[in-house]
C-alpha cells in the first residue's frame, strides 16, 4: 500500500482515510504518513464536513476563558481533583484531553494536559495527567480549551481557530474522519479567487473551508498551491499545517 505509520499499529485496518465512523477508531489527533509526503490527523466533526473543506480546531468557549480564580488557587504538586471557576458549566469530560491555561496572575504561562473534568461550574473539578508545577493564585485567570481534534468544524470565513486539515471525504456531524494536514489535497476555491501556482493559500473570506490566495505575507498559510481551479472548484495544494 506505500504506507508508513508512526508508531506502527492497524491504524488502516480500523479505519480507512476514506471511511468515516460513528464510533471511536484510535486517539484523536493520532497522525498516520504517506510515503508519499501525505499526513492525516484523527479527528471528530462538529457539523457536516464537505470532502476537500478545510477543518478548523473548535473555537474557545468565552463562558471558559479567562476566568478569574475566585477562591479557588491551585497549589503546587496538585493534579487530581482540583476546584476551578467557571462562568458556565461544561459538559463531562467535554476537556478530556484538552488544556489548562493560566494567562494572567501569579503562575501565568502554564499549560497542563487534561485527563477529565466534571459538568460543573463553581466549582469545575479537573484532574491532570501532570502536577502543578506553580501555584496558581486565587487572583489568576485560567481558560480551558478542548483536544485541537475534538469537534472539529468547518473553518469559518473568520478565523477562530488554528488550520488542522482537510477531509477527503464527506463527513457526517459527530462522526470520526481523518483531516489531511500535510501533502498534496484538493482544497474548495473560494469564490472569486484567482489562485497562482507556487503561491501561498489562506483561508477563504467568503466561503467557509475555502482557500484564497495569500494577501500579505503575515496570513496564516494552509499550503501552496500546485494547480490552479475556478471559484468552487478543487485546486489542489501542498498542505504544511505541521
Amino acid at each position: 500500500m506505500g504506507i508508513k505509520l508512526l508508531p506502527a499499529d492497524d491504524i488502516t485496518i480500523r479505519q480507512g482515510i476514506y471511511e468515516q465512523s460513528s464510533t471511536q477508531k484510535t486517539e484523536l489527533g493520532r497522525f498516520i504518513d504517506f510515503e508519499d509526503g501525505r499526513r492525516f490527523r484523527y479527528c471528530k466533526a462538529d457539523g457536516a464536513i464537505t470532502k476537500g473543506h478545510m477543518c478548523q480546531s473548535p473555537p474557545i468557549d468565552s463562558d471558559h476563558a479567562e476566568v478569574v480564580q475566585t477562591g479557588y488557587g491551585i497549589t503546587a504538586g496538585d493534579k487530581d481533583n482540583i476546584s476551578v471557576l467557571l462562568s458556565a458549566a461544561p459538559t463531562a469530560n467535554q476537556y478530556a484531553d484538552g488544556f489548562l491555561i493560566c494567562n494572567k496572575g501569579t503562575g501565568l504561562g502554564q499549560i497542563y494536559k487534561i485527563k477529565k473534568n466534571t459538568a460543573a461550574y463553581d466549582p469545575c473539578k479537573i484532574w491532570l495527567y501532570d502536577e502543578v508545577k506553580t501555584t496558581i493564585a486565587a487572583t489568576a485567570e485560567i481558560t480551558l480549551m478542548k483536544n485541537k481534534y475534538l469537534d472539529v468544524v468547518v473553518a469559518p470565513t473568520t478565523v477562530s481557530g488554528a488550520p488542522v486539515g482537510v477531509p477527503l471525504i464527506t463527513v457526517t456531524d459527530d462522526y470520526y474522519f481523518w483531516a489531511q494536514s500535510k501533502g498534496y489535497a484538493p482544497l474548495v476555491v473560494d469564490d472569486s479567487a484567482t489562485l497562482v501556482v507556487g503561491d501561498r493559500v489562506i483561508f477563504g473570506g467568503t466561503d467557509a473551508g475555502a482557500g484564497d490566495p495569500a494577501a500579505d505575507d503575515t496570513s496564516v498559510s494552509y499550503g501552496t498551491v500546485i494547480y490552479v481551479a475556478a471559484a468552487d472548484e478543487y485546486a489542489i495544494v501542498d498542505l504544511h499545517l505541521e
